[in-house]
């Protein structure tokens, strides 16, 4: 019999770190990009993606107080 609360456990853990890897990602993409930041559209780009940092790892932070 499949254990439901295991299983969240597991695929919980999984997404985590899926969006861990994609928050990464996004730092990446900001080191590498962060020449363009003079460009009006990179600038507003990057500044998106340094606030879903900032709101993704607060929403982790969360998570991982709420389920530890």
């Amino acid at each position: 019999m499949l254990d439901a609360n295991k299983s969240a456990v597991i695929a919980g853990g999984y997404v985590t770190e899926l969006v861990y890897e994609l928050l990464d990602a996004h730092v990446d993409t900001m080191r590498m990009a962060d020449h363009l930041n003079d460009d009006p559209a990179w600038g507003a780009h990057l500044d998106y993606l340094r606030d879903l940092q900032r709101v993704g790892r607060e929403a982790l932070a969360r998570a991982a107080c709420h389920n530890g």
